[in-house]
């Protein structure tokens, strides 16, 4: 199994059952000597007489509100119940709610249209090691993330970041699952002595683009080329690549008597980031895109078919007047520091259709 690896800010748009996976789910946590007191000048007590107390004692960092073994059991447990519910063939209505509620976010929509529809087992998957990035402070729902290698029944293996949520009394759910694109090496997330990361805040300033503001400039990125993000987000297959797709699109649905309209938007899921060892930001966000296939007016588009990989969410064959589909995105992004001159860049996608309406 493949090894886990280790500018301006820009005001835009809003937005018992066979099949046990195997798992080998490990604590890893890094350790760290702590140093002195970096030779600071000791302060002179007023009523000393010149004499010099010793240095003040450090301050011990705050506990983290989610512990590494915390954070360690919780995955184990999540993706645990998921290959074991997700081997089971066919599936029953009790195994799709149990699976349904491990996840929240954008990866519940992804889930409930995976499961729409179909009596077939979801794919197999074994896990590997992971690596875990828990942040020591962070306010609001409590989260962590892990990077961990993901190996497909056929033998092939990706590399996967998972972010994990817990809200008050609920147990610890799967909010997104994003895939590395392949080649691509996690960055090295800054960890304090005791193995904890750093969270950062959605309005945070000392990186190159806000982790609030990284969902919608992607969005624009990927609906027009040269548009105000063109130099802030590094072109792919997940930006420009779907520029290029739209509107080589809009031509070919033309010529087949419809129109065509692609567009992305900021979601309304969370968004977590975490601090780079470069000073940068790992950045998990979402995307919704929503396509529009419109039959003009003319004989030749009366008979227009809806595509094959709509057929599991929708029972219509034909597109009588418009086809709208929506398709949720889970994306992992790094974010250089403020001021590097360097772009932001998409390493990490999974999404699919979770809704399609036929008018």
């Amino acid at each position: 199994m493949a090894r886990i690896g280790e500018h301006r800010e820009v005001d835009v748009r809003e937005h018992g059952r066979p099949g046990v996976l195997a798992l080998a789910l490990a604590l890893i946590t890094a350790t760290a000597a702590c140093s002195g007191s970096g030779g600071a000048r000791p302060e002179r007590s007023p009523s000393a007489g010149g004499v010099t107390p010793a240095a003040r004692p450090a301050i011990a960092p705050s506990p983290p509100p989610v512990t590494l073994t915390e954070a360690a059991k919780a995955l184990a447990g999540v993706v645990g119940a998921d290959g074991v519910l997700g081997a089971a063939t066919p599936h029953l209505d009790a195994d799709r709610k149990l699976m349904l509620e491990q996840t929240r976010d954008g990866q519940e929509a992804l889930s409930m249209a995976a499961f729409n529809g179909s009596a077939e087992a979801l794919p197999h998957y074994t896990w590997g090691t992971p690596r875990l990035l828990v942040p020591r402070n962070q306010r609001g729902p409590l989260w962590f993330a892990a990077v961990v290698d993901r190996e497909e029944s056929s033998g092939r293996v990706r590399t996967a970041v998972l972010t994990l949520v817990r809200q008050g009394g609920e147990d610890w759910r799967v909010s997104s699952t994003s895939l590395l694109d392949e080649g691509v090496r996690p960055p090295e997330v800054a960890m304090d002595a005791e193995g904890y990361a750093t969270a950062l805040g959605e309005e945070d300033t000392t990186v190159a683009i806000s982790p609030r503001l990284m969902a919608p400039l992607h969005a624009t990125s990927a609906e027009e080329e040269g548009g105000i993000a063109a130099k802030l987000i590094e072109e792919g297959p997940h930006t420009t690549g779907f520029a290029n797709e739209i509107t080589e699109r809009r031509k070919a649905e033309k010529n087949d008597c419809l129109g065509y309209d692609s567009i992305f938007a900021a979601s309304d899921y969370p968004v977590h980031a975490l601090r780079t060892a470069d000073g940068g930001a790992l950045v998990l966000y979402s995307l919704i895109r929503t396509t529009t296939r419109t039959i003009k007016i003319t004989p030749c588009g009366s008979d227009a078919q809806v595509p094959p990989e709509a057929w599991k969410l929708t029972k219509e064959r034909l597109i009588l007047k418009e086809l709208r589909m929506v398709e949720t995105q889970l994306y992992v992004s790094t974010v250089p520091a403020r001021n590097s001159g360097r772009p932001a860049k998409v390493i990490g996608y999974l999404g699919g259709l979770t809704k399609v309406t036929v008018s």
